[in-house]
């Protein structure tokens, strides 16, 4: 069959990131204490650009929550690039794609979809993907809980037995058939409750080594007044500033200026005008968060915790009209000032139970319960129900089954240890 090259048209549809957009979603994720950061480095590049925060200000002290050290994952991470010699294209993916973790410090996307988002080629992403899972602590830059175990098990120079068991029979060790994993090994169950221990010590979650023991300096953006069961917003300045070109700086410049630097001064000047637009949008897309927050939440701050109401972010999403990614940005380390203390935004979500009852305490409990259990006698389902009923939170077990599993947690019969007994 003979074969011809030939010319075709194809019209298609694909998503241009612009660096613009990126920026804006770069700022609406930011904390108050990273905004302030970003924009004083701006400040630094950009003469004319003046920061003013308005309105409200933070006075109390008790609505402040300070550690002394004020070091960012992202500052801690980012120092890691100091150890390679990378070319600044290969530098600005690596950033890129860290700003791109999730909370357990793992990519979300494919290489395919890094390409789509940045415009590099594959092989580049990949380059950029192995020396981030050279960062410590080891296991960042991982896809997945069971390949950050791979990585870590790999680092440490642990046996070929027990890399093997994670990499092909993850899913026997994890849920706990061990009868079936030995077998198929030739090993003892008191050698794979071994490798369970030595695993155990690793991290499913390397981003939160970082950030359990990064020092936090945490402002509230917002505080919630309760005044004869009424509720007031009181949105604080420090947590939404402005920029404007700096007036006084212009006025040091002689009269007479070339094309040059006219050209330097419009660039500078369009720069300042973006910032604000972007500040803008983001005060905007999280007042309008909070004050969703506080109209779904007012029996919990008039009342207590213990009327914290089922809502998710996909409610939210579609009541505001905004993508669900983009609620998970805004409420990301965002604070409110309670009567009962500093709150996290995000500690409002949660999925909700087939009761008017937090799935997000229900879970709490669980975890709690099987935290505390005798391990040779773990608690079953049936049991935690009955424990959550003497707490007059009456759910099915059928419910308590599927937070456990959300919580990644194994049955009764999967959770009970073999130990050897000394004779």
């Amino acid at each position: 069959m003979e074969q011809r090259l030939s010319q075709r048209q194809f019209q298609t549809q694909k998503l241009a990131m612009t660096q613009s957009l990126r920026q804006s979603l770069e700022i609406l994720n930011f904390s108050t204490y990273e905004l302030d950061s970003f924009l004083r480095d701006k400040q630094q590049e950009n003469p004319w650009l003046k920061i003013r925060s308005k309105g409200p200000t933070l006075i109390s002290p008790e609505m402040v929550l300070q550690i002394p050290d004020q070091t960012s994952y992202k500052d801690i991470l980012y120092s890691q690039l100091i150890d390679f010699q990378l070319t600044d294209e290969l530098t600005q993916l690596v950033k890129w794609l860290l700003d791109d973790l999730n909370e357990d410090g793992f990519l979300i996307d494919s290489l395919a979809e890094y390409g789509k988002w940045t415009n590099k080629p594959e092989s580049l992403i990949k380059e950029a993907i192995d020396i981030i899972q050279q960062f410590e602590p080891i296991g960042i830059g991982a896809f997945s809980k069971q390949h950050a175990l791979i990585l870590q098990a790999t680092y440490h120079e642990m046996s070929k037995q027990t890399i093997d068991i994670v990499k092909n029979h993850f899913d026997l060790l994890i849920n706990r058939k061990w009868k079936e994993l030995a077998k198929k090994m030739h090993i003892s169950l008191e050698e794979i409750q071994q490798v369970a221990d030595t695993l155990s010590e690793f991290s499913t979650s390397p981003l939160q080594l970082i950030t359990e023991h990064k020092a936090a300096y945490i402002q509230p953006d917002a505080c919630v007044l309760v005044e004869e069961e009424e509720l007031n917003i009181i949105f604080y300045g420090h947590a939404f500033p402005k920029v404007h070109i700096d007036k006084s700086y212009m006025k040091t410049l002689p009269s007479q200026i070339d094309a040059d630097v006219m050209t330097y001064m419009k660039q500078k000047s369009k720069e300042i005008s973006n910032i604000d637009g972007q500040l803008q949008w983001r005060k905007s897309t999280l007042q309008r968060i909070i004050q969703e927050i506080v109209h779904r939440q007012q029996n919990y701050f008039i009342h207590g915790t213990q009327f914290l109401v089922p809502m998710t972010m996909t409610d939210v999403a579609e009541l505001l009209e905004l993508h669900e990614s983009t609620v998970s940005r805004a409420v990301r380390e965002k604070y409110l000032q309670t009567q009962t203390g500093v709150v996290s935004l995000k500690s409002f979500f949660s999925q909700p139970s087939t009761e008017d009852v937090s799935a997000t305490h229900v879970k709490a409990r669980i975890q709690s319960f099987i935290d505390h259990e005798e391990k040779d006698k773990p608690l079953s389902d049936q049991k935690i129900v009955d424990m959550l009923t003497k707490e007059r939170i009456h759910l099915s077990r059928r419910v308590i089954t599927k937070y456990r599993k959300q919580l990644l947690i194994v049955s009764s019969s999967k959770r009970k240890r073999f130990e050897r007994k000394d004779s």
